[in-house]
């Protein structure tokens, strides 16, 4: 390795000083840097593949908390649905039916523009993924292990179960 000499001077008190020669090293050779260069390439390029991680990762988090929030809203509101079933079942005749079923009818759309959808059916096989059987019952005219009568609906966001339905079950 070579050394540069070079004269250096200071200023002391308005007076300059000349010094003796200083030797000043030669820059590290290329292959001497090789080494940190590609390890600091190496971290560059794991950092940037944590930040990708983190990133993929925190929408994934938000994606599941508006899922959750969704449902949460909905499991609340889920007994109103129930009850303006009952209210349009017992209206018959009633002037006020028409209301009744107008507010439902409003309500389920704007659950169904939240990708929530009933589930519960007479006819359709028993699931116990989204089925909760509270009874069965003795019905020729079923198959074995199909939902014979809806005792209350379930629903279902996306693949989530908000509520299971309660139903009855053929034997």
């Amino acid at each position: 390795m070579k050394d540069k000499k070079k004269k250096d001077s200071v200023t002391v008190d308005d007076e300059t000083v000349e010094t003796n020669d200083v030797t000043e090293p030669e820059a590290p050779a290329e292959e001497a840097a090789a080494p940190v260069v590609d390890e600091w390439h190496d971290r560059y390029i794991r950092l940037a593949a944590d930040f990708d991680n983190f990133k993929k990762r925190s929408k994934t988090e938000k994606d599941a908390v508006y899922a959750n929030a969704t449902a949460d809203t909905v499991a609340e509101l889920l007994p109103i649905i129930d009850n303006l079933e009952r209210a349009l079942t017992a209206a018959e005749d009633s002037p006020m039916k028409e209301g009744v079923e107008m507010v439902l009818t409003q309500a389920l759309k704007a659950f169904e523009k939240l990708g929530v959808t009933p589930a519960g059916t007479p006819g359709e096989p028993f699931d116990p993924k989204i089925h909760n059987a509270v009874m069965h019952v003795d019905d020729d005219s079923l198959g074995e292990n199909t939902v014979a009568q809806v005792l209350q609906k379930g629903y279902l966001l996306g693949d989530k179960v908000i509520r299971y339905a309660m139903v009855a079950v053929a034997n």
